[in-house]
C-alpha cells in the first residue's frame, strides 16, 4: 500500500510538473504573440501620423505663387487697378498646429493660432531638432512634432527663411493604443485560461495510458523481482544448507537437490514467460498469420491433455463441431489453449470434470475451457488477467503458477483481433470463453 501511495504522489508529480510547463508555454507565446501584434498597431499609428506629418512639410514646402493679386477696382475706371499685399496665413488640418519661428526662436503667427496659443505659447524653438520627428506632452496633451528650416525662396512668405514647427494632436491615436493594449491584455489572459483548461484535459487524455503504462511497467518490474527473489532464497537456502553437510551423499540430500531442481524450472518458467511479455511490449515478436479451421490449431495441444488429466482421475469432454475459416498464428493460438487448459487441470480438484467445446455467435467463433473447480469471484474476474495477479484462495504458488498465464493469453488474443473473458460454470467452477472473428471468403 505504501508503495502505491508513493507511486500516485510522483504521478501526481508528474502530472503538476507537466501542467506547470504547459503553463509556462502557453504564458511565453500568448505573451510574444500580444507583444507582436502590439508593435505592429502601435508603429502602425505612428506611422500613419508621420505620413500626415510628412504630408504636411511637403505642402509648405512646396507653396503655390504668392505673387500679388491685381483686383479691378469697382469704383474707378476699367483700366485702374488695386493690389493685395496681404500674407496669407498657415493654414493646418483640424488637429495639426504650425508654429512659424524667426531666427532668433520668436514666434510670428500668434494670430493665426487663435485659441491654441493659450496651449501652445511656451513652446520655445529647439533648432537641435531639425527634421526630427519628436513626441511632446505640453499641458497633458500628446503632439507628434517635426521642426523645419523653409527656404528663403518659399512663395509664402510667411515661411521662407523661417523656421516651421509642425505639431499634431495625437490625443485620440494613444487613447486608441491605450484600449488596444487594455483589450489585447485581457483578451489574451482570457484566451491564455481557456488554453490551459482545454490543454488541461486533454494533456490528461493523452496522459492516461503513458500512465496507465508507468504503473504497468513499475507493477511488472516489481513483481518481477519479488516472483524471482522467491526461488532464488529457495535454492541459496537449500545450497547452504548442503554445505554444512560435506559429507552426505548425494542420496541423502537428494531431497534438497531435488526442492532446488523444481525451484530452477520454476526461475525457467518464469523467465521465459517474462521475455514473451516484454516483447509482446516492444513489439519485436513475429507472427506467422495464416489462413486455417480450428481442427489444425486445437488437436495438438488437446491430445497431451488427454493423458494427463486421465491419470488425476479427472474427466475430460471433448465437443467441437464447428469449422469456420479463421486467420491466425496457428502456434501462438496453441500456446494461448495450452496456458488454458494448464488452468484448468490446475484448479480442478479430483473427480472433477473438465471440457473444451466450441460455438458461432453471428461472425464469431468461440471455444470455452471450463472446469469444475472453486470458482472466481465477480470481484476478481476483472483482474485475473493482469500480470502476477492471482486470486487468493485458488491462485497461489504453491500451484507452480506465477500470474503471467492469462497476461499472456490476453496478449495473443488481443493481436488477433478477439476477446478472453471468464464466467461462472453453474452449479460450481470457471469457464473461459475466447472469441475470433471469422474470416468469409
Amino acid at each position: 500500500m505504501k508503495t502505491k501511495s508513493k507511486q500516485s504522489k510522483i504521478t501526481q508529480r508528474q502530472q503538476f510538473k507537466l501542467f506547470l510547463s504547459i503553463m509556462a508555454s502557453f504564458a511565453v507565446l500568448f505573451l510574444t504573440l500580444g507583444l507582436i501584434i502590439f508593435n505592429l498597431f502601435q508603429s502602425s499609428t505612428y506611422k500613419s501620423i508621420d505620413t500626415d506629418i510628412k504630408n504636411q512639410v511637403v505642402s509648405i514646402q512646396k507653396q503655390p505663387n504668392m505673387k500679388k493679386r491685381v483686383i479691378p477696382d469697382p469704383h474707378g475706371p476699367t483700366d485702374h487697378f488695386q493690389t493685395n499685399t496681404d500674407k496669407p496665413d498657415p493654414k493646418a488640418p483640424f488637429q495639426a498646429s504650425i508654429l512659424v519661428f524667426n531666427d532668433k526662436g520668436k514666434l510670428l503667427n500668434k494670430t493665426s493660432l487663435g485659441n491654441r496659443y493659450s496651449v501652445l505659447k511656451n513652446i520655445k524653438l529647439n533648432k537641435r531638432a531639425l527634421n526630427e520627428k519628436q513626441t511632446l506632452i505640453i499641458n497633458n496633451m500628446n503632439f507628434r512634432s517635426m521642426l523645419i528650416k523653409v527656404s528663403e525662396k518659399n512663395n509664402n512668405p510667411m515661411y521662407a527663411g523661417h523656421y516651421v514647427l509642425i505639431m499634431q494632436n495625437i490625443d485620440t491615436q494613444i487613447q486608441a493604443i491605450n484600449n488596444f493594449e487594455k483589450i489585447l491584455i485581457i483578451t489574451f489572459f482570457i484566451f491564455w485560461i481557456i488554453a490551459l483548461i482545454i490543454s488541461y484535459f486533454l494533456a490528461r487524455i493523452n496522459m492516461l495510458p503513458i500512465i496507465k503504462s508507468w504503473k504497468q511497467q513499475t507493477e511488472f518490474v516489481n513483481d518481477a523481482a519479488h516472483e524471482l527473489r522467491t526461488p532464488l532464497t529457495i535454492i541459496q537456502g537449500k545450497l547452504e544448507y548442503m554445505l554444512t553437510k560435506p559429507n552426505k551423499t548425494i542420496l541423502d540430500e537428494a531431497e534438497a537437490i531435488s526442492v532446488s531442481l523444481d525451484e530452477v524450472n520454476r526461475l525457467n518458467s518464469l523467465t521465459n514467460n517474462l521475455l514473451v511479455l516484454a516483447r509482446s511490449d516492444s513489439a519485436t515478436t513475429k507472427f506467422n498469420f495464416e489462413l486455417t479451421t480450428p481442427e489444425f490449431f486445437l488437436k495438438d495441444p488437446i491430445e497431451p491433455f488427454k493423458d494427463i488429466i486421465n491419470s488425476q482421475s479427472k474427466v475430460f469432454q471433448i465437443s467441437l463441431n464447428h469449422h469456420p475459416t479463421l486467420y491466425l498464428d496457428r502456434d501462438k493460438i496453441k500456446q494461448l489453449l495450452i496456458i488454458l487448459l494448464d488452468n484448468a487441470t490446475k484448479y480442478t480438484p479430483k473427480n472433477g470434470t473438465i471440457k473444451i467445446y466450441d460455438q458461432i455467435e453471428g461472425s464469431k467463433y468461440q471455444f470455452i475451457i471450463s472446469d469444475t473447480g472453486v470458482g472466481i469471484a465477480d470481484s476478481e474476474k476483472a483482474k485475473i488477467f493482469g500480470r502476477f495477479y492471482r486470486v487468493d484462495k485458488s491462485r497461489n504458488s504453491n500451484s507452480g503458477g506465477h500470474g503471467l498465464g492469462l497476461a499472456i493469453a490476453t496478449q495473443i488474443v488481443n493481436i488477433h483481433h478477439g476477446t478472453i473473458s471468464v464466467r461462472d460454470n453453474l452449479p460450481h467452477g470457471s469457464e473461459f470463453v475466447v472469441e475470433f472473428p471469422i474470416k468469409h471468403m
